[in-house]
């Protein structure tokens, strides 16, 4: 088996994690030998889970950087929520050239629109990387940036009630507005 980086990216609200269920549905169906990991990080819809808004979910291991896949054996690795994830991209170049596949979706850029964690140099040694829209809650457009509503204390805040999609003008105009309520 030829090894291979998958990622799935985009804004909030994109069908990211949609589109990485789809491939864990498929590697069930060809009885793949496979296993799912998500960041500790992310309790969202719970411990062990990977969870869409829309449909679907898989039983996951949680995990807190990406040097823990190495620990564990299977053909196929499906992971969520990548950018929260600690360390080198090294340990998934290093298994795909041994023959593994990985399945991969995370959020390409934070709130404020800078590259998100381990995500760049991700990108930089995928095979493919599709990068998804959601729909712009100001104005309908394709929506590129997560937006987030509330006044951030720290860097990373999960969740999904304080974030929306918005294209790249609204997002620009949003935090525009932003700077000038917090002067």
């Amino acid at each position: 088996m030829s090894g291979e980086i998958i990622v799935y990216t985009g804004p909030m609200f994109s069908g990211k994690t949609l589109a990485l269920l789809s491939a864990y549905e498929r590697a069930v169906i060809a009885h793949k030998n496979l296993l799912a990991f998500k960041p500790r990080l992310d309790d969202r819809f719970g411990e062990n889970v990977i969870k869409s808004r829309r449909f679907g979910e898989a039983k996951a291991i949680n995990i807190q950087s990406i040097a823990e896949i190495q620990k564990y054996d299977a053909e196929i690795y499906i992971i969520d929520e990548f950018q929260f994830l600690d360390g080198s991209v090294e340990p998934i170049q290093k298994m795909a050239y041994e023959g593994k596949k990985f399945h991969i979706a995370g959020l390409d850029m934070t709130a404020e629109g800078k590259p998100f964690g381990p995500m760049p140099q991700l990108f930089a040694i995928a095979d493919h990387v599709y990068k998804y829209t959601a729909v712009c809650e100001d104005c309908g457009s394709d929506a590129t940036y997560s937006f987030f509503l509330g006044n951030k204390k720290n860097d990373i805040v999960v969740g999904d009630n304080e974030y929306i999609p918005l294209c790249r003008e609204c997002w620009r105009k949003r935090m525009k507005e932003k700077e000038i309520s917090e002067k």
